[in-house]
């Protein structure tokens, strides 16, 4: 059975039922990117956007939390091996500060042992890179709905 291809209308949908927040009506959702690859964060932004999203990008998990409002964040996608905080840090501290956001964790040396700890402290996914566009964007759907 092949998977359905992403539709667009999707994720421009759930912006009017996100949280009940009525600021997202007037501006896309907002993504956070966390990868000390320029490329890779510069090819999901690119993506993101093509699905109508916003999105920031961040080399490393420090430079995220140094921002002062998470909360704008409708989602976190991080790479989990990075210099600084890495992905498991990143999502430590979120945890401790109450971000009750979706958080999506990439990274290019999966192991099994990696996979079950993240998941196990709530991350919404993990993904092996490179990333499939299509299942990341259903992925980055399925988080926010």
């Amino acid at each position: 059975m092949m998977a359905q291809p992403f539709q667009k209308p999707h994720i421009k949908a759930v912006r009017r039922e996100y949280s009940g927040r009525s600021d997202i009506l007037s501006s896309p959702l907002l993504v956070a990117i966390v990868d000390d690859d320029p490329g890779v964060s510069g090819s999901i932004a690119s993506l993101l956007r093509s699905a109508g999203l916003e999105s920031e990008c961040f080399l490393d998990g420090s430079a995220l939390l140094e921002r002062d409002a998470l909360a704008d964040f409708a989602c976190v996608i991080t790479d989990l091996h990075m210099a600084g905080v890495d992905g498991r840090e990143l999502q430590a501290e979120l945890k401790r500060r109450a971000w009750k956001g979706p958080l999506i964790v990439i990274t290019a040396f999966p192991t099994e042992a990696a996979r079950e700890q993240i998941i196990a402290a709530g991350a919404h996914a993990f993904l092996t890179k490179p990333i499939d566009p299509d299942g990341l964007l259903e992925v980055v759907e399925a988080a926010i709905c």
